[in-house]
């Protein structure tokens, strides 16, 4: 009796393993296929541009000091007041005045309306137009030459830094959207007025600085606030796009680039084999061949390696909106896309011509029309288990559901 117990017990785990190792090789065998998500062919805007943030500055600020020193006799403008070019903005008595003046005051009051009339006190005058931002001294107070009585500042503008791989692509009179950190929901409209050509080195880094020009300047815009800016380098409006992931490249007659960003005939990455350093820098090469900036690759890999859903550029399709810093696609390259041929496993291919790109929609000028649908090759990168939390560790294929 103990034989047969004995002999069921090895025969159930030989099965078990069979089973497990049957399994397993039937789970690699479907993560090998091909597998693809859709996506259409629709008209949208596009929009690149450069983002960057900025100071807001007076284009000029002027202390205002006094001709001589003395006494401030008398301020006619408060903070906040526009003044013009050639306007008192108070009167000063020398010191000699205001010695004789005060001694005339202690005679009596016919004697100091006598000086008063007699010796004049010397104006302040507004040396441009502009508004009043600091009101330093108030009548009766000591000044010094040295002293600014007021500070005055013309038209505010915004003063950003750009580094030297994104200013070729600025120029004067360029259009940029203008966000206050303080007022997030009130943008408004400006426009490039001058680019530095002497650079500033910030952090080992070049930077030129570059003055922004608001159409209108708002009620609400203090010297000093934080602004964040769009410059606006390239926009279309209707055109037809597809996800930028949807394109796969031809470097050369006769070399293909397809999912796996290496050239050969159409074979997909092996991430079975792969470590998890090689996966990561495929993936990294991927979205550089998609036209996304090196700031938005670090905001991918940040997002997944936090646990975030979704995949970098790859996948089906990515949100709309304007990245900061997309480029065009290689111009110097062939595009095509994978189209349904009725054969999941060897879908057909269909030359295109792109035009602009976002980093996330590309155009397409032509090969494919509005409403048809393409294929986009999906690379599973969920973890081993299955849990997707692990943007670099392989995982099942399958198509969309």
């Amino acid at each position: 009796m103990k034989k047969v117990i004995f002999w069921i017990v090895i025969l159930g785990l030989v099965g078990g393993g069979g089973y497990w190792y049957w399994q397993k090789k039937q789970v690699k065998t479907e993560a090998a296929k091909p597998s693809f998500d859709k996506a259409g062919v629709e008209k949208r805007d596009l929009r690149i541009t450069v983002e960057s943030t900025g100071e807001v500055q007076p284009r000029n600020r002027l202390d205002v000091k006094p001709p001589i020193a003395g006494r401030l006799e008398e301020l006619l403008v408060d903070e906040g007041d526009k003044v013009n070019k050639g306007q008192i903005l108070g009167w000063i008595s020398s010191t000699e005045r205001a010695t004789l003046l005060d001694a005339a005051l202690a005679t009596g009051k016919e004697e100091l309306e006598y000086w008063e009339n007699l010796y004049k006190p010397s104006p302040l005058i507004s040396p441009l137009t502009g508004t009043i931002i600091a009101r330093n001294f108030e009548p009766g107070q000591s000044i010094a030459v040295n002293d600014a009585v007021v500070v005055i500042a013309d038209d505010l503008i915004i003063v950003a830094s750009l580094d030297e791989t994104d200013i070729g692509q600025i120029k004067t009179e360029q259009a940029v959207a203008v966000e206050l950190e303080a007022y997030q929901d009130r943008n408004f409209p400006g426009q490039v007025e001058k680019i530095a050509y002497d650079a500033k080195t910030v952090s080992n880094v070049t930077m030129y600085e570059v003055d922004v020009r608001p159409e209108r300047v708002p009620p609400y815009m203090r010297s000093g606030m934080t602004a964040n800016l769009e410059f606006v380098v390239e926009e279309k409006t209707g055109v037809l796009t597809l996800p930028a992931s949807a394109l796969q490249q031809k470097k050369g007659a006769g070399s293909s680039v397809h999912s796996d960003g290496g050239s050969g005939g159409g074979d997909r990455p092996d991430f079975q084999n792969m470590s998890e350093d090689e996966r990561k820098q495929f993936v990294v090469k991927r979205m550089k061949e998609r036209g996304m900036s090196d700031t938005e690759i670090q905001e991918r890999l940040a997002q997944f390696g936090q646990g975030g859903g979704g995949r970098p550029g790859m996948g089906g399709g990515s949100s709309g909106g304007a990245n900061g810093g997309s480029r065009k696609p290689r111009t110097n390259s062939e595009y095509f896309v994978f189209v349904d041929s009725g054969d999941p496993e060897n879908p057909e291919e269909i030359k295109v011509k792109t035009g602009i790109s976002d980093g996330s929609y590309t155009e397409i000028t032509e090969g494919l029309e509005e409403g048809m649908e393409v294929l986009i090759p999906r690379v599973n990168l969920g973890s081993g288990k299955g849990s997707g939390n692990n943007l670099f560790m392989p995982s099942r294929g399958g198509g969309r559901r």
